[in-house]
């Protein structure tokens, strides 16, 4: 009963985190302009707050596995880009717009590609293979392309992210279901 309970608390925030990412790309693709500086807030926002929910549903009694740190490592870098987005403002002053993307890219890739390899370590996650991987891959090509795409290409960017957010977030979704599925 308490597991069943535990699943269904997961999936809802899952579901949750799909929710608020597609909030957040629907933005993108009716007002991609406008949503070019709402995207540093919003984006930044949205990897604090996946990051936080994320680390809700790790499961803190169970053995330190290498996919327990693997899962913990993603999110705490999830909420480090998701910081320093936020505090763009202030790091402004402090070091270039090129660099910060390129780190929060950086961030964004590094947290893809470790929820790519704890697809494979953590066997509990077995069953759910394909979508991690993709979701992953999602996370590793938005931090690509905050890495590599000019700057002065922001609509680009902002129509890149848009579908990139949308796919990320109907992962989100499966996954949900899944967890629901398997309650």
């Amino acid at each position: 009963m308490a597991e069943t309970k535990t699943k269904r608390f997961e999936a809802t925030l899952t579901a949750l985190r799909g929710i608020l990412i597609v909030a957040a790309a629907l933005v993108g693709l009716f007002y991609p302009v406008q949503a070019v500086k709402l995207l540093v807030m919003v984006g930044g926002g949205l990897l604090l707050v996946d990051g936080v929910l994320g680390l809700a549903t790790i499961d803190h009694a169970a053995p330190r596995t290498t996919g327990h740190w693997l899962a913990l490592a993603r999110n705490v870098l999830s909420i480090a880009a998701g910081v320093i987005v936020l505090a763009s403002g202030i790091l402004a002053n402090v070091f270039t717009l090129s660099f910060m993307a390129g780190l929060v890219g950086a961030l964004a890739l590094v947290v893809g590609l470790i929820e790519m390899v704890s697809s494979f370590i953590d066997n509990e996650r077995q069953t759910r293979l394909w979508p991690t991987l993709v979701g992953g891959a999602v996370y590793a090509a938005f931090g690509l392309a905050l890495m590599f795409v000019p700057l002065t290409s922001a609509a680009t960017l902002m129509r890149i992210a848009t579908i990139l957010m949308l796919l990320y977030a109907l992962l989100l979704f499966y996954r949900a279901w899944r967890i629901r599925a398997g309650a």
